[in-house]
């Protein structure tokens, strides 16, 4: 039976992204049609961009390449705000999912199985979780689920992800720009990325030997 919920409940998830597709017009071949559609609706493309990045998770794409793609479409500051909606929309539904359907949809060894996380959560609290949104070698949206598991406040949980992530989405919304800048402006953002990677990196295996 909790097999069926599931599958029920991954089906009712692709059906409505058919369904937005549909509405959009976007279930056809003709990628000329598809230009069209979005070039012609601004509001359209804006939305479509944040459906899709949103939903990113259920088709394994890094939010890296919507960021970037956001920036050169819209431009950083416009394609910075889009996706920090879609961060914190996708955030959302991580934490619904943990809280309300992680039987059904996580399976009852989900606790079992990230109790290393779980532990450590429970112990740093926020903290963690923006440390695990930002490091680029844990998965955030498990952090989410995990934070929603133990019942962390959902406002605190969003508000902690998205002040943390910002700055990295920021950052990443000039490489997409930059393609138009200096090899200098280039070599600075990536090392600035590097260099905050590197130390979430590092602190994460600080936390984990604690």
């Amino acid at each position: 039976m909790k097999k069926i919920n599931k599958v029920i409940m991954m089906s009712s998830f692709w059906g409505v992204v058919v369904y937005v597709l549909y509405r959009f017009g976007l279930i056809t071949t003709d990628l000329n049609k598809i230009n069209v559609i979005i070039g012609n609706d601004p509001i359209k493309m804006r939305c479509l961009f944040v459906f899709l990045s949103t939903v990113k998770v259920a088709f394994l794409i890094p939010q890296t390449i919507f960021i970037i793609g956001g920036s050169i479409i819209f431009g950083p500051y416009e394609g910075f705000l889009l996706s920090v909606l879609s961060l914190a929309i996708s955030q959302s539904i991580m934490y619904v999912v943990g809280k309300f359907f992680q039987k059904q949809l996580l399976g009852e060894t989900f606790l079992e199985k990230n109790k290393e996380i779980i532990s450590i959560l429970k112990k740093y609290g926020y903290k963690v979780l923006a440390l695990g949104v930002v490091c680029p070698v844990t998965p955030s949206d498990l952090f989410t689920v995990s934070a929603a598991c133990i019942k962390l406040d959902y406002k605190k949980c969003i508000a902690t992800i998205v002040m943390a992530d910002a700055p990295m989405i920021f950052l990443y919304g000039f490489l997409g720009i930059g393609f138009k800048e200096s090899v200098g402006f280039k070599i600075l953002v990536v090392i600035l990325i590097v260099f905050i990677s590197y130390y979430t990196f590092y602190i994460w295996n600080k936390v984990k030997k604690s």
